[in-house]
């Protein structure tokens, strides 16, 4: 049964790829441990919001936020 797959460059810049599944953006982010206040997450350089829908063979760039004081 072929599977299709969303492709992630993580913040650490390590490539992962996850069932698509039907999910959202959010799910996707909660699934994976990640703190979506935390990150920022662009599809063809364009920010995505959290309740984006995800499409075959998407490439998605998780980029933290960088905060402090």
């Amino acid at each position: 049964m072929f599977c299709r797959m969303v492709q992630l460059i993580l913040p650490d810049r390590r490539s992962h790829e996850e069932p698509l599944a039907g999910r959202r953006l959010d799910r996707l982010l909660a699934d994976l441990g990640i703190n979506p206040c935390e990150v920022l997450v662009t599809r063809e350089s364009r920010l995505l919001p959290d309740d984006a829908p995800l499409g075959e063979n998407d490439r998605l760039r998780v980029v933290p936020i960088v905060h402090g004081g």
